[in-house]
């Protein structure tokens, strides 16, 4: 993937040593055929007053003062009405005048809980322990929470055995999934005999429909004579490597092959995906295959495939290069998006890509995905 290197002696003699290791550590990538400047504040590469009056402000001017730990702006994104934005703002900022509160700043009145007379009417009390907000939280939204719970649990777990990496809407979905599955898993034999009779349908048919209601998600079949190409990276800091995973299967589901991808350092995550992709398009260009769905879990990726719009980055131009290889070979395949659960097969490569010396062509199953394989073809 790399034919290119830079002159370190060069490097090191003309700059000082810390410019010269950030120089040597920027990955220099195949794709990108012409070097130019950029202004790498602004996604069009050109400057603008604004970018620069943030950049001063974020990166050369001590502001840390003005700023407080925590994902403030996703409170300002909710789909709430405004009341209800400010009054979550207020909670995270330790602000809401509980009677607790306002004892500490010396207004006097009772510590006691207005709802239910219990002591210490602090933020925890009144959303959590409180009788009224506990009796409030109704069995739905109480199985939700809980879920949403587990699955950051699980999220925390990923990060710190496997080294991975998920989008905050992955965890959200898997917790979705889990209590889908569990109310499928439950659903009683009598009311699904019952629906079948009702509806004249298969009982399988009857529970898929369920599973598609509850939030669930099967394998999708494709047509015969199709492929499927699933594409995934993975960054692992601690190793300062990416990795990439590709895996082709025909339309039964039947695996292919596959290949995992090491890059010895860690590449941005929008560059990364592109790699991924341009990495698939031009292994399965040597195997004379069409008919390929190639899908990844990035959306940037294929929506960049997809647009006409140039980008002068790293990231547009393997786009650019993996648009052209592909419309060269491929006259009946396409680029999708898929989510990452969906998607499980091409992480679980990509992460163990980032602990392999060099990269690998698998024509039989690896270790590392054949308990996915064999759960997908069930």
């Amino acid at each position: 993937m790399y034919d290119k290197s830079w002159n370190e002696h060069l490097i090191k003699q003309v700059f000082s040593m810390d410019i010269a290791d950030k120089i040597l550590h920027t990955p220099l990538i195949s794709q990108v055929e012409d070097d130019r400047l950029i202004w790498k504040a602004e996604r069009s590469d050109k400057y603008y007053v604004c970018s620069a009056y943030r950049l001063c402000v974020t990166d050369l001017k001590d502001s840390s003062y003005n700023w407080r730990p925590g994902y403030w702006s996703g409170i300002w994104k909710l789909k709430v009405p405004p009341k209800v934005k400010n009054l979550v703002w207020r909670i995270c900022r330790g602000c809401l005048p509980t009677r607790i509160r306002l004892l500490d700043k010396g207004v006097v009145c009772p510590p006691n809980c207005a709802s239910c007379d219990s002591n210490n009417e602090d933020l925890l009390h009144v959303f959590f322990t409180c009788p009224f907000a506990v009796q409030e939280l109704s069995a739905e939204l109480a199985q939700r929470l809980t879920s949403v719970l587990w699955s950051i649990w699980k999220h925390h777990n990923i990060r710190v055995w496997d080294d991975g990496t998920e989008t905050s809407a992955a965890a959200v979905e898997r917790a979705r999934n889990l209590v889908g599955d569990w109310q499928l898993a439950n659903m009683p034999d009598t009311l699904a005999s019952a629906a079948q009779q009702q509806q004249h349908m298969p009982l399988q048919t009857i529970r898929s429909l369920a599973r598609l209601r509850l939030g669930g998600h099967s394998r999708q079949h494709r047509s015969p004579g199709r492929y499927k190409c699933n594409i995934d990276a993975a960054f692992c800091n601690q190793s300062n490597r990416t990795g990439i995973g590709i895996c082709v299967r025909d339309s039964d589901g039947t695996f292919v092959l596959a290949k995992a991808v090491t890059i010895t350092c860690v590449m941005q995550v929008d560059v990364g995906e592109a790699l991924g992709l341009h990495a698939a398009v031009e292994r399965l260009s040597d195997t004379h295959l069409d008919n390929v769905d190639f899908e990844t879990d990035s959306k940037l990726t294929v929506d960049a495939f997809r647009s006409t719009r140039n980008d002068d980055y790293e990231f547009g131009s393997i786009i650019s290069s993996c648009r052209s290889l592909f419309n060269s070979v491929f006259s009946n395949s396409r680029v999708e998006f898929i989510r990452r659960q969906a998607n499980e097969v091409a992480n679980a490569l990509a992460r163990d890509a980032t602990s392999l010396a060099s990269s690998v062509v698998y024509y039989d199953i690896p270790n590392c995905i054949e308990s996915i394989i064999i759960n997908e073809l069930l």
